[in-house]
């Protein structure tokens, strides 16, 4: 993005950051309650700081000021995310997860608006290659609850082993479906990197070329990664611990293959130039 937006680009990102911090404070206020009431509230508020959020993010776009930098990408990635997790809130228990995600979605909405933009504007994409860039942002958001997911159930299961069942501890779903809800979005998440390898390999003339080729080489790496993780569990039920430290380290190509690249060109070549 720019790094002078418009007065209605800065407004939004500003208003957006601040909705998003007040859904966090009334995320951790009703940790204590448990209400209902307070949970739709706060599912509310999350809706309207994704809505400025959004708004903040495309209409630059509308400008002509289109752009897939560093901060952009990790902006519309923090933005999917949210958006996943408030329509998985009408079945799932991920109200726990807002309180990490928000703060980070806050911080990368103001990134990408007030600090310089650092790649060049894009002209008009092909249909199929958008259909890439979307799935795989949608597969990257998706994942990135998975790994938040699992780490809330390392964390879970490690007070509980030790007897601390209190406080926060005692809010939080039951650990079976806490694990669940872990399998569920890495399974999720597989698929959708499965479109969106798919996708590159059908609308991307050379995957193998010298400016892409890692990025492949780790995708498909942490695919297989996923695959091995998930094809364990269902044929074998793997201990949920083995599972997300297997996920960690998929997840950790993924970023190394989403992002890699585009900090060392972007973001410290520039530094070192």
């Amino acid at each position: 993005m720019d790094s002078n937006p418009s007065l209605l680009t800065a407004g939004l990102a500003i208003g957006a950051a601040l909705l998003y911090l007040l859904a966090v404070w009334r995320q951790v206020l009703n940790l204590e309650t448990g209400a209902e009431k307070q949970r739709q509230q706060i599912a509310m508020v999350g809706a309207a700081a994704l809505a400025a959020h959004a708004l903040a993010a495309f209409l630059p776009a509308q400008a002509g000021e289109s752009s897939l930098g560093f901060y952009r990408v990790a902006s519309l990635m923090f933005l999917s995310m949210g958006f996943i997790s408030l329509i998985a809130l009408v079945a799932r228990p991920l109200h726990t997860l807002l309180i990490v995600l928000f703060p980070l979605a806050a911080l990368s909405i103001l990134v990408a608006t007030f600090a310089p933009d650092t790649s060049r504007p894009m002209s008009d994409l092909p249909a199929g290659i958008l259909s890439h860039i979307s799935a795989s942002i949608i597969s990257f958001a998706v994942l990135a609850l998975a790994v938040l997911q699992g780490l809330l159930v390392t964390v879970q299961s490690r007070q509980l082993r030790q007897h601390r069942n209190r406080g926060v501890i005692r809010k939080l779903p039951p650990l079976e479906a806490a694990s669940a809800l872990f399998y569920e979005l890495t399974g999720a998440g597989f698929l959708i990197l499965t479109v969106a390898i798919g996708t590159g390999m059908i609308f991307i003339d050379d995957l193998f070329s010298q400016h892409l080729v890692h990025k492949t080489v780790l995708t498909m790496l942490a695919w297989c990664l996923y695959a091995i993780l998930l094809v364990q569990y269902f044929r074998r039920g793997w201990r949920v611990q083995s599972a997300i430290t297997l996920n960690l380290i998929a997840f950790s190509l993924v970023v190394l293959g989403f992002f890699g690249s585009k900090l060392v060109l972007e973001l410290v070549l520039p530094l070192t130039g």
